[in-house]
């Protein structure tokens, strides 16, 4: 079919930069449209094959994998992807209909299909999975965009509020299977894997990442190797130096006794690790059911929040608790946020604010949506609810270094509404989901208007970030270091061969 019978373009050679996005983009719902049609077709096949024998068939090849096995062969993959795709075929079919119309729809991205079918899995109750599948789809179609993590907790959120034991079922059996192994990869490596509960989880990242850059910029480790290093370092209790060589300008904390690695001040390697989780006070108080949520990893359950409030060292810090407007700024500064508006913004945005991106609030930075004014403070943006958002360091500094722009509103429902434009001025929507889902009281929490000051003492604009060298030039080093080790390597097995035909005895 020519091109532009479905929508598409019919020559994208020299095409304005927003009708090359706009034409992905119905390129990527015709994909949906078309995942929709597979598991459309894979449940009738299941209807056809596997339903009439389910009730009694108790083959070891039995219906369901001979169906399965038809799928797996003539698309060229594995039985298992073929069984999961009948199985979310199915569970489309019959627990979610109103989630297929969205995938059929461009609605929901392909890739948030099993999300959404796993995380619905223990629903068994027919009345349940109805007013779930009609929550999740009506999410769905609000306007905005997704990530994998709003994604998973808004069906998260749902299925909480719908059945609590389908999902308290799941954590306990989580829990009691965590574990720790190593896995033999090649070339002389392993891997170190291990489950935990997602607040030590967080806690082992943290100390990894705070260790593995205290380092000057002249290491010449990545950023990941660095990590891998760190969390050898931290559980041996070896110390931590930097690899630059001992280069003269080097700012990297040292080990303050060679003989005593323990003792070392570095980042990360102390036991203070403060975690943010977002919940009602009813839950606290242990009278209400409302999921709860724990920053870097999402939403999860009054019973899980009961396990964390028996941890030393807990804090309960209400906010918005009384009938009078808290301060949007601290008193002497009206750029700086005030604790409480700091704490409403992240708990409300959950994530980065722009579209698709997972960084947790509490590791972003608060954003002035309108660039606040230093010079006339009554002229720029203020420091206020509707003008501030989180951001992740790299979005921040996007939107500061480059021509992308962003802009929010608050709705007649008090929900914000963000969106980011890029610099050809194609407007994308923000986060459709965000922490007023989980918690609507959110909207309810009052500040004062903000107060303008004198500005700050010679505000310096911050220089543009920069890269050693372009992005082209480290692909084209990569790509020719890695031919460069290929041809060596080849030579020497070359060599290694020829070496042994010589050695070899004559043949007679």
């Amino acid at each position: 079919m020519d091109a532009g019978s479905v929508g598409l373009l019919t020559d994208h050679v020299a095409a304005p930069v927003n009708a090359l996005l706009g034409n992905m983009v119905h390129a990527a719902a015709g994909q949906a449209y078309l995942e929709w049609t597979r598991y459309r077709d894979a449940g009738e096949l299941h209807r056809q094959l596997v339903v009439p024998h389910e009730a009694s068939d108790r083959r070891t090849f039995d219906a369901t994998m001979q169906c399965a096995a038809r799928i797996a062969v003539t698309h060229s993959i594995s039985q298992g992807a073929a069984e999961r795709i009948v199985d979310t075929a199915v569970a489309l079919r019959d627990r979610l209909p109103k989630v297929a119309e969205c995938l059929r729809d461009g609605k929901l991205a392909p890739r948030y299909v099993r999300v959404i079918v796993e995380r619905t899995d223990l629903l068994i109750d027919r009345d349940a999975q109805q007013v779930v599948d009609t929550e999740i789809a009506a999410a769905l179609r609000r306007r905005g965009s997704w990530s994998p993590s709003r994604i998973r907790d808004m069906v998260d959120r749902s299925v909480y509020r719908v059945d609590p034991d389908a999902v308290r079922a799941r954590r306990k059996a989580a829990v009691d299977a965590r574990g720790f192994w190593t896995e033999r990869l090649e070339d002389g490596m392993a891997r170190v894997e291990a489950t935990s509960t997602a607040e030590k989880a967080i806690q082992i990242s943290r100390r990894v990442d705070a260790l593995a850059r205290a380092v000057c910029d002249k290491d010449g480790r990545s950023l990941a190797a660095r990590k891998s290093d760190a969390h050898f370092c931290l559980v041996m209790g070896v110390a931590w130096e930097c690899q630059c060589g001992g280069d003269e300008s080097c700012d990297a904390p040292t080990v303050p006794d060679p003989e005593a690695p323990a003792v070392r001040d570095l980042p990360g390697a102390g036991t203070h690790m403060t975690l943010h989780v977002i919940c009602d006070l009813e839950t606290v108080a242990g009278d209400g059911e409302t999921p709860c949520f724990l920053d870097g990893y999402g939403v999860i359950s009054p019973a899980h929040l009961d396990d964390l409030l028996t941890e030393p060292g807990v804090q309960i810090a209400p906010i918005g608790h009384s009938d009078d407007p808290l301060a949007p700024h601290t008193p002497g500064n009206p750029y700086r946020p005030s604790t409480a508006l700091d704490t409403v913004v992240r708990a409300r945005s959950l994530y980065c604010d722009v579209a698709g991106c997972e960084r947790p609030a509490w590791v972003c930075d608060i954003d002035h949506i309108h660039e606040y004014d230093h010079d006339h403070p009554a002229h720029g943006g203020q420091t206020c609810p509707g003008n501030t958002g989180s951001k992740c360091r790299l979005h921040h500094n996007l939107k500061t270094h480059t021509a992308f722009l962003d802009d929010q509103t608050i709705g007649r429902d008090g929900r914000i509404q963000s969106v980011i434009i890029t610099p050809e001025g194609l407007t994308v929507d923000g986060p459709a989901f965000d922490g007023t889902d989980l918690f609507p009281a959110l909207k309810d929490i009052q500040f004062t208007a903000p107060q303008n000051a004198p500005p700050l003492a010679n505000p310096t604009a911050e220089p543009a970030p920069t890269r050693r060298r372009p992005r082209l030039a480290d692909k084209h080093a990569r790509r020719q270091t890695e031919r460069e080790h290929n041809r060596r390597t080849r030579e020497a097995e070359e060599q290694a061969a020829r070496d042994a035909e010589d050695d070899s005895p004559p043949p007679f």
